[in-house]
């Protein structure tokens, strides 16, 4: 078997196990590209973009196959459907010659036991690539532009439409296909010798690195690949965390006593223990296995003050009511401000879903908000850009409770719109960040 046959029956046998799985297939790609470590990285660069494209592309691709096949998707076997859709996704998104993205097509059908149906893809990808510069997709006034063009199921765009204006809306899941670059911090206190050492770490990989705001130790890396394998990154000297978790860090009041209620897998905690060398902090989170990777983070990145614990933020523990200066809960939530990085989501969420999550978003609240002392802090965090698990929730909770909203103490210049009233909503597409949502409440 050559080499790009090779590649591309991996991509296959990854993506039609994402289907079947309940894993998220950032996971597996993790997990593919470690067992395949011996490809180069150019070949893992090639598995992780076509395995990325077709589930983020997914609705296009099967709008742009539904054309161009008298067989509907919908009727297709989930092998052959695949390999269609790594097809066009290669003939649509990637410069390679579309003459290996057909025959590598139909060589995967005649390998996963389907020659009989190998002229059938020939034919419908030659047929998308002589009309790839001219398919007729939706205009922008119809119902499903937004639907296909950027692949959202639909009754995701209603809810993003009914709460944002359209062109927010399209701004945010225009970034969630192009984000391609990570965020990370460099641990507070380096020297700058130090923090040139990690600078100069991530440039030797060929990674474009720039500051995220002035005065902040925060930069976009794009094209290092993976960063767990530096010196720098094992010695602890930056953390992987996004723009919105940084912020919220830098707005959360010094305590002598903090709880990071929904800690894994630890950056929040880590970074405030860097903030406040003094305080004591209780990490928690559900299971063994978060705290697990908390530990992991903590050790790596020598942070002393931290305790970790196993502990159910929507279950009360009377030992705590009232006993900590600052609560934080990043609870867990719809996503849909990281749909970039973690590309099924968007296809995972129902209505029902949704109410379910804010139902638990609001114990969670309704319950470590017991364990703050009169005049402490409490902070709730997502990471969705959906405003019924945000602003609508936390409002709700405000005016039914002895909190009111602290107005944050840090925020870039950058970023000053997107903050009203002690809330701060950070957009995809809108900031330089993923989506997520902050508020800060103190206690009467």
């Amino acid at each position: 078997m050559n080499k790009d046959l090779e590649i591309r029956k991996t991509v296959l046998e990854t993506l039609i196990q994402a289907e079947k799985s309940n894993i998220m297939s950032h996971v597996m790609i993790r997990d593919v590209l470690d067992k395949y470590d011996y490809l180069s990285q150019t070949e893992k660069a090639i598995i992780s973009k076509i395995i990325k494209g077709v589930i983020e592309r997914r609705i296009e691709l099967d709008y742009v196959l539904d054309i161009y096949s008298k067989t509907k998707c919908a009727k297709m076997k989930l092998p052959i459907r695949t390999i269609l859709e790594m097809g066009v996704y290669q003939i649509l998104y990637m410069d390679s010659y579309d003459t290996l993205a057909v025959n590598t097509s139909v060589d995967l059908a005649k390998k996963k036991g389907f020659s009989s149906l190998s002229g059938y893809v020939n034919a419908v990808l030659r047929n998308v690539v002589r009309n790839k510069e001219n398919i007729p997709y939706p205009s922008k006034d119809s119902d499903n532009y937004l639907s296909v063009k950027y692949s959202v199921p639909q009754f995701l765009v209603n809810l993003i439409l009914s709460q944002y204006d359209f062109e927010t809306a399209e701004k945010i899941f225009k970034a969630s296909l192009e984000s391609d670059c990570v965020k990370i911090r460099i641990k507070e206190g380096l020297s700058e010798e130090e923090k040139a050492e990690v600078i100069k770490e991530l440039k030797s990989k060929n990674a474009e690195i720039n500051q995220v705001f002035e005065s902040c130790d925060l930069y976009s890396v794009k094209g290092a690949g993976s960063l767990s394998g530096l010196k720098t990154f094992k010695e602890g000297k930056f953390y992987v965390q996004d723009t919105g978790s940084y912020i919220l860090c830098k707005n959360v009041p010094f305590g002598e006593k903090i709880l990071d209620a929904c800690s894994a897998p630890g950056g929040k905690s880590i970074f405030l223990s860097e903030r406040f060398p003094e305080s004591l902090i209780t990490a928690c989170d559900i299971s063994e296995d978060k705290t697990e990777k908390i530990n992991e983070n903590i050790k790596r990145c020598r942070a002393k003050n931290i305790k970790t614990l196993v502990a159910d933020a929507s279950v009360n523990n009377p030992e705590w009511n009232g006993y900590f200066d600052v609560v934080l809960a990043d609870v867990p939530c719809s996503g849909l401000g990281v749909m970039g990085k973690k590309q099924d989501i968007k296809y995972n969420l129902s209505e029902d879903g949704l109410r379910s999550l804010y139902e638990l978003q609001k114990s969670i609240l309704l319950n470590i908000s017991k364990y703050v002392k009169k005049g402490g802090y409490l902070v709730y965090s997502t990471c969705t850009i959906n405003k019924a698990e945000n602003e609508y929730l936390t409002d709700e909770f405000v005016k039914e409770s002895d909190f009111e909203y602290e107005t944050p103490n840090f925020l870039p210049e950058e970023l000053k719109e997107s903050c009203r009233d002690g809330r701060i909503s950070l957009l995809q597409g809108v900031n330089e960040s993923d989506g997520f949502y902050i508020s800060l409440m103190k206690r009467n």
